[in-house]
């Protein structure tokens, strides 16, 4: 009777584990706080698809420059990084793979009723520099603009910096506010009156209208106008993978350039890059 019962329970033992989905490995990947959103929400689509994955998306930004070198040194399976690489960093061997394209746009906070729908790059570079100070200088109603900035080593600062010839040696006073990471300037404009700042389309989907995007020099902010080269402020939302270069890591690139992975990036107002 007990040799019966030995002999059930390694059967029992066998099909659970024929049963159980193989365990493929887990992906680490940590970079830009500006991918954050987006490569979370392609992480959870593939998962639900190949549950034998697990991919961790660290949802505090280390920056580009810290998903760059995270990945050429291994500690990263795969770093992300919203902006082009520089010469330094593409000697380390590293293969990139640019996922997607987005306006990187200036917000405001989308109660402020004050602000104009679009302004100029001048009056930009001016609200930076504090020679514009209220909202009524440039179209909008009585009530001081509250600007809010990005670190000058981010991506986003430096996109806008190489993207609009004013802001390119631009020196903003104290009265601008610096915010470090992507999530705090997300925050800042989805709950501060007349704030403007600095941040992108993905950004802008995922407030759910607390954050509206201007206008610059007569041109409309969409995933159509970066398509058509119109947009002037572009951010390459680029994945780089370096030392480690699994099965895994290439598989989830895959799905990223797939049919449903391009339609995650469209509805989130970004234009895929590679695939069909």
């Amino acid at each position: 009777m007990k040799k019966t019962a030995g002999v059930l329970l390694v059967a029992f033992g066998i099909i659970l584990m024929a049963s159980a989905p193989a365990v493929a490995g887990t992906l680490k990947v940590a970079g830009s706080g500006g991918l954050i959103s987006l490569v979370t929400e392609l992480a959870d689509a593939y998962m639900k698809k190949n549950p034998g994955t697990r991919i961790e998306v660290k949802q505090k930004s280390i920056e580009a420059k810290g998903g760059i070198f995270g990945a050429a040194s291994g500690r990263l399976d795969i770093g992300m990084a919203a902006r082009n690489l520089k010469e330094s960093e593409k000697a380390l061997g590293l293969e990139v793979h640019e996922i997607a394209r987005v306006a990187l746009v200036i917000g405001v906070n989308a109660e402020t009723v004050k602000a104009p729908q679009g302004i100029t790059s001048r009056q930009l570079c001016d609200i930076y520099e504090g020679k514009i100070t209220n909202w009524k200088e440039i179209g909008g109603a009585d009530a001081p603009i509250k600007p809010l900035t990005r670190p000058d080593e981010d991506a986003t600062k430096v996109t806008v910096r190489n993207s609009i010839p004013c802001f390119s040696n631009l020196k903003e006073p104290a009265t601008v506010v610096v915010m470090p990471k992507s999530k705090d300037m997300f925050r800042a404009l989805s709950r501060t009156a007349n704030a403007i700042g600095l941040t992108d389309l993905v950004a802008v989907f995922k407030s759910g209208g607390k954050i509206r995007a201007l206008q610059l020099d007569g041109i409309s902010p969409s995933a159509d106008a970066v398509a058509k080269e119109k947009w002037p402020v572009v951010k390459h939302m680029n994945l780089v993978l370096g030392k480690k270069r699994s099965r895994e890591a290439y598989d989830f690139i895959r799905f990223i350039r797939s049919a449903e992975g391009r339609r995650i990036i469209e509805k989130n107002q970004a234009v895929p890059v590679g695939g069909d």
